[in-house]
Order: C-alpha cells, then structure tokens, then sequence
C-alpha cells in the first residue's frame, strides 16, 4: 500500500500505550559523560528523573563435552531523561536517541517540536557521520472481553478451523502494511495474556527507513511525517469498527 494521505479519526479512550520516535547512528567516538552532560543542558524540559543506563547483550556458547555456557558482555551506554510528571523521555547515547511519550498522548503534531528540538540537539553534540535508520512505533494494548471474538475487533486475525473451539489463543500475526519513499511500516499484531477480566492484545506498528535520508533535522522531521501517514493507515486498517466503538471514536475527518 503506497502511502498518500491518511485519514484521522479521534478516539476517547484510545490504545496507543507508548509512542517512540527514534535515530539510530553507527557510533563515530564513545559515549562520554561529558556528551551526556551538553545534551541535557540543551533539553531543560526534562529536568525530571535521570537514569544513566547500560545495556546487557546475553550470549550462549557451546564448549566441546559441555552443556550451553552463559556469560554477559557489557553493551551501549546510554543517559534517559524524564519530564517532571514522568509522561516524556528522551534517551541518547552513542548510537542513538530517542523521544518517548506516554500517556496522555494527544496528537502527533503536539511532538513535532520537542522530537526536532531532540534530533538537532543530539546531531550537533554527537556529529554522526552516517545514518543507521530513523523509525517511528507506536504500541497499543488492547483489552478484550473474556468472552468476545478476536477477529471481531482485528481485520489480520487469522481464520481459524471450525473444529477449534472459540477461545483466545496465543497467536502473533506480522504483516507489512504500507510503503513510502524512503520507508515502510509493519504491524504486528499478538495475544499478550489472557486473564480471567480480559483477553489482552499488541498492535505494534512500527515504520522504519528503508533508503537514505539526510542527517539533518529538517530531512529526519520530513521523514517523521510521512512516517506518521503510513502509521496511521496502518493502524486503521488492522481494526474493525467495533474496535473503534470500544476505543470510542467521536470524529472523522479526511
């Protein structure tokens, strides 16, 4: 599906749980406290909690006569900034930066501002020589009645045979959605957990670059709201209208 225009539609209670607007660089120096420091001076509005983060990358070995060996290798450092009521995060280190939101989200236009306050920030104190990608996600929980029907709220919801009683079973669905210039959007859709109070679903949509964009913060924000067209289609068309009565959409608009 070519990506030329979305539709918005609002909802009152909508699924969108965390929204993440990322740059990913191959890291040109390593990750300096110093760094750390200049970043979070040139971003006062998260003057909230601050955690100085390491990554852990678990690996597995096989030795001659032994069973699986496990060890951990120190991964990527890397400084998260709250806001004061803890609902926004920015993340950086040497091969990335990243705004995160939480609820309540509003629309995506109320964080243009504060994701290219972000990316200008991190491209002048940190000076990436290439793009690794710039992706966009947004991760939605949605909760079912115990007793409903799955495929009633989600169009990708696999037909199932007959002889399977209803029920909802773990399941994860990924589907490429919708394609751009310069990128692509994918969703994926699974069971999280079934609860006696609710069957508990995942619709990730997560657009990324597929092709070269600019390392300037004018070329990356481009890139963000073309992304954002895909994402929005994307979503839209994973659900029923059903799901829209559950999220309960107020508006339309084209």
């Amino acid at each position: 599906m070519l990506v030329t225009g979305a539709a918005k539609r609002h909802y009152d209670e909508p699924p969108l749980e965390e929204a993440i607007f990322e740059l990913l660089v191959p890291p040109s120096a390593p990750w300096s406290p110093s760094q750390a420091e200049e970043l979070a001076k040139r971003l006062p509005t998260y003057a909230g909690k601050r955690e100085d983060l390491e990554d852990f990358n678990v690996f597995f070995r096989l030795g001659p006569g032994k069973s699986v060996a496990q060890g951990v290798n120190p991964g990527a450092r890397r400084t998260r900034l709250w806001n004061a009521e803890q609902t926004r995060a920015v993340q950086f280190g040497a091969e990335m930066c990243t705004h995160n939101v939480r609820k309540p989200y509003g629309h995506f236009e109320d964080h243009l501002d504060s994701i290219e306050e972000l990316f200008a920030a991190y491209l002048d104190v940190m000076k990436p020589h290439h793009l690794g990608w710039v992706g966009q996600r947004y991760l939605n929980i949605v909760k079912l009645p115990p007793g409903s029907s799955p495929s009633d709220y989600f169009e990708m919801y696999p037909h199932l045979p007959a002889e399977l009683p209803p029920a909802h079973r773990p399941f994860a669905v990924q589907v490429e959605t919708a394609s751009f210039d310069q990128g692509n959007v994918v969703v994926n859709l699974g069971l999280l957990e079934a609860r006696p109070d609710a069957a508990v679903y995942t619709i990730d949509v997560y657009a990324r670059s597929s092709g070269d964009v600019a390392l300037t913060a004018g070329d990356l924000m481009a890139w963000q709201r073309q992304a954002h067209l895909g994402i929005v289609k994307s979503f839209e068309v994973t659900i029923t209208g059903k799901a829209r009565t559950l999220f309960k959409e107020t508006s339309w608009q084209s």
